[in-house]
């Protein structure tokens, strides 16, 4: 027969152990589901969960100077990801865009952690119907 003490240790032990999944669940975020290769070059390159960190560079080989608007609407139209299923928090997916005339700033979600969010945001101004400014920095929301 198991004593009481024991009994005790084993499910303090137990709780011990989903406690620890939770967290590390809870703060790692999923990997990234996305057949975007921009949101997965811009991830690698910012595993160490760095926000306000500059994506200009990276995403200027995807946004190159003197793409047509058509183009750049469509390239960010795809450039979503596919939300996590986690098991005890519900992930809030971010992307918006909004044009303002010869510009378009775009929001896309690259990670979601139960913590908050990772986010790409950029910018893109157009002359004559064509890319001819760019910037883009990886920001972060936390709940």
């Amino acid at each position: 027969m198991v004593s009481k003490g024991r009994l005790i240790g084993i499910v303090f032990g137990l709780f011990a152990l989903v406690c620890l999944f939770a967290t590390y669940d809870f703060s790692r975020g999923r990997s990234a589901d996305t057949d975007s290769s921009l949101i997965a070059e811009v991830l690698t390159a910012t595993r160490a969960r760095e926000c306000g960190r500059d994506a200009t560079e990276i995403v200027t080989k995807y946004f190159p100077n003197g793409m047509s608007r058509a183009e750049a609407e469509q390239l960010l139209a795809q450039t979503v990801i596919r939300a996590p299923k986690p098991w005890f928090w519900k992930p809030i997916d971010e992307n918006s865009t909004l044009a303002d005339g010869d510009s378009v700033e775009a929001l896309r979600t690259i990670k979601i952690t139960a913590f908050g969010n990772q986010l790409l945001r950029l910018y893109l101004g157009f002359e004559d119907g064509k890319v001819h400014k760019l910037a883009a920095e990886v920001v972060c929301r936390f709940e």
